[in-house]
């Protein structure tokens, strides 16, 4: 039983990287009528060796979504919608307002606007996908009472400074590990190899700050409509970032060292890890016992 359980969840992750293959296909087609120029490719690489190597990653992408579609609530719309939010900004957004800091090629948002647009209908048809293959727990709940009781449990200033702390949560989190990963990547930046480029803190700022409210944007609906535990929440919301912000593009940035590629894989673990904890401590503590006492007076 456990065999055919296996094979059948290997069948539903194959599925769904295949349609967000075939969706980033039709994407890149509707980005070519618009004629948006096409994503610039790393010196030796092909089109095709890189359409290849997407695919073959594309089932791991759907297991990074699985880990949440099983545990949030709401209706086929609302946690797909979710599920491409997620997606969408953790997978290509994010990935590309860094590249446009430390990569020279994406360093104008013309050289990224083909893949902004193709890698929209690949997140919302995979998206779709893997919110039937894995369905939630309790079908029971639906999105907006999750989203009401979540608003419920806080006062509005205890909740606003959650909110505000967990905005900008993401920027010491980056700038620790990056900076004990520096040591080792320093120089491949500085001396502009294999296409990197090093950045002042005028460019790194307001595009981190960026892309911290960006995370919590998309991980907040993750945390209302959970089902499960803090704990389930931290390991399974970290793995998840892990995989679409780092691992993935560390697996197929194959014209990269692996001095470049294995430091970074380790950071962003650590990145997503410790990022994924402190929203779950902002965000999932429940009131006070006084508070709560209040409430029910």
């Amino acid at each position: 039983m456990k065999i055919k359980s296996s094979l059948l969840t290997l069948a539903k992750l194959a599925l769904g990287g295949i349609v967000y293959f075939v969706g980033f296909m039709i994407g890149a087609m509707i980005a070519t009528g618009l004629r948006l120029p096409p994503p610039p490719m790393p010196e030796g690489i092909s089109e095709s060796s890189a359409g290849l190597a997407l695919l073959l990653v594309s089932p791991l992408l759907v297991f990074a979504l699985s880990l949440i579609s099983r545990r949030i609530s709401g209706g086929l719309i609302a946690r797909t919608l979710i599920l491409a939010g997620f997606t969408y900004v953790t997978y290509t957004l994010n990935t590309l307002l860094e590249a446009m800091v430390f990569v020279s090629a994406y360093s104008s948002l013309s050289s990224s606007s083909f893949t902004f647009v193709s890698a929209l209908i690949s997140s919302l048809l995979s998206s779709l996908v893997i919110a039937m293959l894995f369905p939630p727990l309790d079908k029971s709940r639906d999105f907006a009472s999750a989203w009401r009781t979540f608003f419920a449990q806080k006062s509005r200033g205890e909740l606003w400074w959650r909110l505000l702390a967990a905005a900008v949560a993401f920027v010491p989190v980056y700038l620790l590990f990056g900076f004990l990963v520096n040591p080792f990547t320093g120089n491949y930046y500085n001396d502009a190899m294999f296409g990197l480029r090093a950045a002042g803190w005028a460019e790194i700022l307001p595009v981190l700050f960026l892309r911290s409210f960006l995370f919590l944007l998309v991980c907040l609906p993750i945390i209302v409509a959970w089902q499960g535990s803090a704990r389930s929440l931290f390991f399974r919301l970290g793995t998840s970032l892990f995989i679409l912000v780092g691992l993935l593009y560390m697996l197929t940035g194959y014209w990269l060292p692996l001095n470049v590629r294995i430091p970074h894989a380790i950071e962003i673990l650590l990145d997503s890890l410790v990022y994924a904890g402190v929203l779950v401590w902002l965000l999932t503590k429940r009131p006070s016992t006084r508070r709560a006492s209040s409430m029910n007076l």
